[in-house]
């Protein structure tokens, strides 16, 4: 599939009324982003509320996304997990079962020292022969990944970029600092998508291009077309939906925007994330009205 580039959609994970992955709806998804020129697919990721899935439903999630998908886009699989065990169990799954790169945050719950965090991506990445994607994440993680660090892992071979998730300063640093060649920094939304690749990365991962794909691509393309004053227009006018994304969780708010959308997404999450409430729904639905993504007046 060659460089990591571009703007990857982090998917949200549909659920039914019983919390239960809802196969329809993922597929959907999957044709529904694709056919709106996302360049590639993130599973299983913050927002695809990876923390509470289980392990056999990862895995039918990883099978259904990697075949719907059926080689259009690159398909990146969050394998993050709370151990390195299950993260190379995971890993060898979504190798098998086609997936073109994993996405891997640093392990929850305990303080580890930069050389235990080194540690657990060598052993992932001899493990598995896949490109691996590092996920900095600290307000989730609770472990920031240094600078030093960030280097040091680029070494390997698997490790072939980052996503830098809303720490502006950071990503500029990343790239400045690290030499390895065709290493991809991604930012983590799609607000400083312009500014990202202005700065020498390469696009977002980010949940917007569920809710806006057209617009999120549209400052990608101009960007490389030179037109830059467009560019930046569309970027200014995509903070109209700024509210999505602030909530302390934001796959219900996401999903919530996706239904009412007209998209077959129901903004059921799994427990113990809270389920939407009354009032986001009506910051979901005065956003889209702002962005004109809708037209129905907020009731």
């Amino acid at each position: 599939m060659g460089k990591f580039e571009g703007v990857y959609a982090a998917m949200v994970t549909p659920l039914n009324s019983k919390l239960k992955v809802d196969e329809d709806g993922l597929r959907y998804e999957v044709d529904f982003l694709i056919a709106k020129h996302v360049h590639g697919l993130v599973v299983l990721g913050t927002v695809g509320e990876f923390p509470y899935i289980t392990v056999e439903e990862k895995k039918k999630i990883i099978d259904i996304v990697v075949e719907q998908t059926g080689g259009r886009v690159p398909v990146i699989v969050c394998t993050s997990s709370m151990g390195t065990d299950e993260v190379i169990l995971l890993s060898k799954y979504a190798k098998d079962s086609g997936a073109n790169g994993l996405m891997i945050a640093l392990p929850l719950y305990y303080p580890l020292s930069d050389g235990d965090v080194f540690n657990h991506y060598y052993t992932i990445s001899k493990a598995v022969n896949l490109p691996i994607i590092l996920y900095d994440f600290p307000a989730l993680t609770h472990l920031d990944m240094s600078l030093a660090l960030i280097c040091r892992l680029s070494s390997l071979d698997s490790v072939v970029g980052i996503k830098v998730t809303a720490a502006a300063e950071k990503a500029q640093e990343v790239i400045k600092t690290v030499k390895k060649k065709d290493f991809s920094v991604f930012m983590g939304t799609s607000f400083l998508l312009l500014n990202i690749l202005e700065w020498g990365g390469v696009g977002i991962i980010d949940p917007l291009p569920c809710v806006a794909p057209k617009e999120v691509v549209s400052i990608y393309d101009n960007f490389k077309k030179g037109n830059m004053e467009k560019a930046a227009q569309l970027q200014q006018r995509l903070y109209k939906l700024m509210p999505l994304l602030t909530a302390p969780v934001q796959s219900p708010m996401v999903k919530e925007a996706m239904h009412q959308l007209g998209h077959p997404i129901q903004p059921y999450v799994k427990r113990p994330l809270p389920q939407i409430t009354k009032e986001q729904k009506k910051i979901v639905r005065q956003s889209l009205l702002d962005m004109k993504l809708i037209k129905t007046k907020v009731r």
